[in-house]
C-alpha cells in the first residue's frame, strides 16, 4: 500500500504528464484546412425572408446568439468576439448572415440550426444536450465525483491504520497499580 506522499508524488506526476501530452498535442495539430484567418471556406447561409416577417430578435438578443456560434477560424472564439475584436475573414460575413435571418423572421433557434446545417455542429460553442453529447456534459462531473469517493476512501482507510498503530502499545507495560499511580502523579505534577 503506498503511503500518503507515495499518492500525493503519483497523482501530481500524472496530472503533469497528461496536461504535457495535452499541450504538445495542441501544438502538433495542424490548421485545419479551409479554416484560415481570411475566411477561405466560408459557407454563406441564407435563407428566404417570411412573409410579412417583423424583426424577431432585438440587438441584444442577436449579439447573444452571435455568442452562440464558433467562429471556424483558428482564433476558436465565439463570432461575437471574433468580429468585435481581431480581424478576421470569417466573423464579418457570419454576422451578415445572422442579420439577414434575424431580419428575415427567424428566431434563435431557427437561426442556429440553419448555421448547424450549413457547418455542422462543430460550429456550436457548446454540443447539444442530447445523445451521446450527454457523455461530455457528464463525464467531467462524474470523474470528480469518482475521484472524490477514491480519495475519501483512501483517506478513511489511513486513518484507521494510524488509529490502529495509536492503540497498539510498541513496549508492554509491566508496574503494579502503585507503581502507575505513582507515575501519574508525576506528570500531574502532584508529587514533590
Amino acid at each position: 500500500m503506498a503511503t500518503r506522499r507515495e499518492f500525493v508524488a503519483a497523482l501530481g506526476a500524472g496530472v503533469l504528464a497528461a496536461s504535457a501530452r495535452v499541450m504538445y498535442a495542441q501544438q502538433q495539430q495542424p490548421e485545419a484546412a479551409g479554416a484560415t484567418m481570411e475566411g477561405d471556406g466560408y459557407v454563406p447561409v441564407r435563407k428566404l425572408p417570411r412573409p410579412a416577417a417583423a424583426k424577431r430578435l432585438t440587438p441584444q438578443e442577436r449579439d447573444d446568439v452571435e455568442r452562440m456560434i464558433s467562429c471556424p477560424c483558428p482564433c476558436t472564439l465565439d463570432i461575437f468576439t471574433c468580429r468585435t475584436s481581431m480581424p478576421c475573414g470569417f466573423s464579418p460575413r457570419i454576422h451578415a448572415d445572422v442579420v439577414m435571418l434575424s431580419n428575415g423572421g427567424y428566431n434563435r433557434a431557427e437561426i442556429l440550426a440553419a448555421f448547424e446545417d450549413a457547418y455542422g455542429e462543430k460550429i456550436l460553442m457548446a454540443p447539444r444536450k442530447q445523445g451521446f453529447n450527454w457523455v461530455g456534459w457528464l463525464a467531467p462531473f462524474a470523474a470528480v465525483g469518482g475521484g472524490g469517493l477514491v480519495v475519501a476512501a483512501l483517506i478513511r482507510q489511513w486513518g484507521r491504520r494510524a488509529a490502529e498503530h495509536r492503540s497498539a502499545s510498541p513496549v508492554p507495560i509491566e508496574a503494579s497499580d502503585a507503581e502507575m499511580a505513582k507515575l501519574e502523579a508525576a506528570v500531574r505534577g502532584d508529587e514533590r
